[in-house]
């Protein structure tokens, strides 16, 4: 019972810091999460979910394609990039160099997944102190705002992941062996911050402006 309070006590200790800690927890939980259930082949688009295939057409096909041809577009906004054509889920120039594939990892979808878990389950619920001044009790929090902001949150992300893939083939055209620099490292850190930002904005319009 003393542990407990103890415990109790750390946690009102925290209060300034809870929110971020929260999110943490949220990010790593998911992120892991992800990558124990989910594998793939980074080159192909087989899926498998605990060892068992479960390898969705829209996600092997039609959604690469889809991906392909907006970020296509975006390509062809800059001054002598108008060459790029699509070949299915590839974004081709004519010289053969730089091509960018995309495949099911590069859907966005973890991602995706990952801001709709920390956003369904971040303060959905809070332990507050028993009105009768006895322990602490769960109540759970609907934040109906969610509704609305989960699917404009993964608009957002897939808006940029077409402006990622689409960065990577214009970068890798002119440096073709930076594409692991590219694409494992700055573009992926900033996927994260992307997500971080809406969680932020979520966090301080919403969530702390309620309690005001």
């Amino acid at each position: 019972m003393k542990c407990a309070k103890k415990l109790l006590k750390v946690w009102d200790d925290l209060t300034p810091f809870k929110s971020i800690i929260y999110f943490l927890f949220l990010l790593f939980f998911f992120h892991f999460s992800w990558k124990i259930a989910i594998d793939g082949d980074r080159k192909g688009n087989q899926i498998f979910l605990f060892g068992e295939e479960i390898t969705i057409e829209w996600l092997q096909h039609t959604f690469p394609e889809w991906l392909a041809n907006s970020a296509a577009c975006f390509v062809h906004l800059f001054p002598g990039m108008k060459d790029l054509v699509v070949n299915g889920i590839r974004l081709v120039y004519p010289e053969n160099v730089g091509t960018t594939a995309i495949v099911w990892g590069c859907t966005g979808v973890k991602q995706m997944m990952i801001f709709v878990g920390i956003m369904v389950f971040y303060k959905c619920f809070a332990l507050i102190k028993n009105p009768n001044g006895k322990g602490y009790v769960f109540r759970f929090l609907p934040y109906w705002n969610k509704l609305w902001y989960i699917p404009l949150g993964c608009i957002i992300l897939t808006l940029y992941n077409i402006i990622r893939i689409g960065s990577i083939s214009m970068l890798t055209r002119l440096y073709p062996d930076k594409f692991d620099f590219f694409h494992d490292g700055i573009f992926r850190y900033i996927y994260y911050g992307i997500v971080f930002i809406l969680w932020v904005v979520w966090e301080e319009v919403f969530v702390q402006k309620k309690k005001t």
